[in-house]
């Protein structure tokens, strides 16, 4: 079952992959990345499958592929979202940075990268894997 662990890595790798650019030190969690993410859940489908991560209004993530969960953390400024792992996967950069300029609630939008494929991005509202 490492299929989805690879779509776990891959999901955080994607979130900033497909712009990947080391990402600044200091955030003020305010901004279009903020407002956008804070509470809501980025859906991410790569050649690996889809995945999901839901950005908790603390500053903390989890990322759901499958059956597998991982945590870290995220932070925004400006236009520019960044997430980490807690701990790192060893493939995995430690923090990717995605560049959430022009993009919406609800509205899809699309991407390529080398080692992930095509990528299809949508932020939805709450958290998509909420257990009632």
């Amino acid at each position: 079952m490492k299929k989805p662990l690879a779509c776990a890595s891959m999901a955080l790798a994607c979130l900033a992959g497909l712009c990947a650019m080391p990402g600044a030190h200091a955030a003020d969690n305010t901004g279009h990345a903020a407002t956008l993410v804070s509470g809501n859940t980025m859906s991410v489908t790569n050649r690996f499958g889809p995945s999901e991560i839901y950005f908790d209004p603390s500053g903390r993530a989890r990322h759901t592929a499958g059956d597998t969960v991982s945590h870290g953390s995220w932070r925004a400024d400006k236009n520019l979202v960044c997430s980490t792992a807690d701990p790192t996967p060893a493939r995995v950069t430690p923090e990717y940075c995605l560049d959430l300029a022009g993009k919406e609630l609800g509205k899809a939008w699309t991407g390529s990268d080398p080692k992930n494929g095509n990528l299809v991005f949508l932020l939805t509202p709450g958290d998509k894997n909420a257990r009632p």
